[in-house]
C-alpha cells in the first residue's frame, strides 16, 4: 500500500470524446467507476482522455497497457464517422475486426421499435469487434461493449453513455475482474475534519503512519478536510484508526464520520417539539441546507415578527461584514437560543473566508444548534 511501492493489478481508465476534452460534458464515468473499482478492494490507476483522434487514443492505450493490468475504455462506439474506438483499439492489439451478425439483429431489432425500418448503414460499424471479443450486449442502446484478454491484460471497451455503461460495470467488468484475482481485502476508513487545513494536518498524520503498512489520503471539502486510511493489513489498520481519532479528535464533530448539517437533521428527527430558527445571517442558505420533506413539520423558518410568540427558539445575526463586503480576516455570528424560560445568547468569532464564509456558517451554526439540543435533552 506504499505508495512507492508498484502494483502489478492497477486498472487504467481512458475516456474517448471531443464533447469531454471541449469540457461540454464531465467524465461523470471516471468517477462512478472508480468508486465501484475501490469499493470492490481493487486498485485504481491512471485516469485518461483523449479526442476523437485516431493517433491519439493508439498512443493512449499503448501507454496504459505498459504500465496496467487492466484497461477500461468509455465512449467512441456510436455509429458516426468520430466514434474510432473500436478502430484505435484494434490496430493497438492488431487484431481484425469481425462483424457480429449477432449484434446486428439487436440493432436492427432496436432501430425498427425506434421507427426505423431501414437502419442507417452507418450503424453497421456498431457490430464491428476486434478479433476473439467477447460481446457485451447493451440492454440500453445500440453500442454493444466487448471484454478482450491479451497476454496478462483484460481490456474493456464500453459505450460512453453512463446509463448504457454503467449497468455493464456491475453485470460484466466486476465479476470478470474479480475472477482475474484484481480484488484484494482492504480496509478503508475516513474522517472529516472541520475547520482545518491539509498543511496544519498532514506533518501529523504522517508522523504517526510513516512505519506502517497503509496508504493515507486527503480531500478538500470546505469547511472540511477529509483524510483517508487504506491498508492491506488488519492489524495495521486496527492500529491506527483509534490512534488517529485520539490524535485529531479535538477537530471532528462528534466522531467525525458526518457533517454537522447531517447530524442536525437526523437530531431533528427526534425532537418531541418543533424548533424555530430565525436566520438573519446566512441569507437563506441554512434552510436551504436543512429543510427537507422528512423533517418540515421540526423544523419551522420565520421572520423576526413571529420570534416573540415562540418558544424553543434559535436566533441568528451576524456575518455583517460578509454582507457589506468588508476584507476582514475574522467576523462573528451571535446565536440566541430561547427555550420556555431559558435564554441563553452566544457570541463566536469565525475565520473570514469571503464568499465560503457562508458555507463555513452553515456548519458552524448546526454545529452549535446540535450541541445545544443535545445538552437540552441531557438535562431531562
Amino acid at each position: 500500500m506504499n505508495r512507492k511501492a508498484h502494483s502489478p493489478n492497477k486498472i487504467a481508465l481512458l475516456a474517448t470524446g471531443d464533447e469531454i476534452i471541449d469540457g461540454d460534458i464531465l467524465n461523470s464515468n471516471a468517477q462512478e467507476i472508480a468508486q465501484r473499482l475501490v469499493a470492490h478492494g481493487m486498485q485504481v490507476g491512471m485516469h485518461l482522455t483523449v479526442s476523437d483522434n485516431l493517433t491519439e487514443m493508439h498512443a493512449a492505450i499503448s501507454f496504459l497497457l505498459q504500465h496496467h493490468r487492466a484497461l477500461i475504455i468509455t465512449g467512441g462506439l456510436g455509429p458516426t464517422t468520430d466514434d474510432l474506438t473500436r478502430y484505435a483499439l484494434a490496430d493497438v492489439l492488431n487484431r481484425e475486426l469481425i462483424f457480429d451478425d449477432s449484434t446486428w439483429q439487436r440493432i436492427v431489432d432496436r432501430l425498427n421499435k425506434l421507427g426505423y425500418h431501414t437502419p442507417p448503414e452507418n450503424n453497421r460499424q456498431q457490430a464491428l469487434f476486434p478479433e476473439h471479443a467477447i460481446i457485451i450486449p447493451n440492454a440500453y442502446g445500440t453500442a454493444a461493449g466487448c471484454m478482450l484478454k491479451e497476454n496478462e491484460h483484460f481490456i474493456f471497451m464500453l459505450p460512453g453513455p453512463p446509463f448504457e455503461c454503467l449497468p455493464m460495470i456491475d453485470k460484466v467488468v466486476l465479476p470478470a475482474l474479480k475472477i482475474a484475482a484484481f480484488e484484494q481485502v482492504q480496509y478503508h476508513a475516513k474522517w472529516l475534519l472541520f475547520s482545518v487545513s491539509e498543511g496544519q494536518i498532514a506533518e501529523e498524520l504522517e508522523e504517526i503512519t510513516k512505519h506502517f503498512d497503509c496508504t493515507t489520503g486527503y480531500r478538500v471539502c470546505y469547511p472540511y478536510l477529509e483524510i483517508k486510511l487504506h491498508s492491506t493489513n488488519e492489524n495495521t489498520f486496527n492500529h491506527l484508526v483509534p490512534l488517529i481519532e485520539k490524535t485529531f479528535c479535538a477537530h471532528m464533530i462528534e466522531d467525525g464520520k458526518h457533517t454537522a448539517v447531517e447530524l442536525l437533521k437526523e437530531k431533528l428527527l427526534t425532537l418531541e417539539y418543533p424548533l424555530t430558527i430565525i436566520d438573519f445571517a446566512t441569507g437563506g442558505s441554512l434552510e436551504a441546507s436543512l429543510k427537507t420533506p422528512e423533517n418540515h413539520t421540526k423544523l419551522h423558518f420565520y421572520s423576526e415578527k413571529n420570534k416573540t410568540e415562540m418558544i424553543n427558539t434559535v436566533r441568528i445575526t451576524g456575518l455583517k461584514d460578509f454582507w457589506e463586503q468588508k476584507s476582514v480576516n475574522h467576523t462573528t455570528i451571535e446565536i440566541l437560543y430561547t427555550s420556555q424560560n431559558i435564554i441563553k445568547p452566544t457570541k463566536f468569532t469565525i475565520p473570514f473566508r469571503s464568499n465560503r464564509i457562508k458555507l463555513y456558517a452553515v456548519e458552524f451554526i448546526c454545529h452549535k444548534i446540535f450541541q445545544y439540543l443535545n445538552e437540552k435533552q441531557s438535562s431531562y
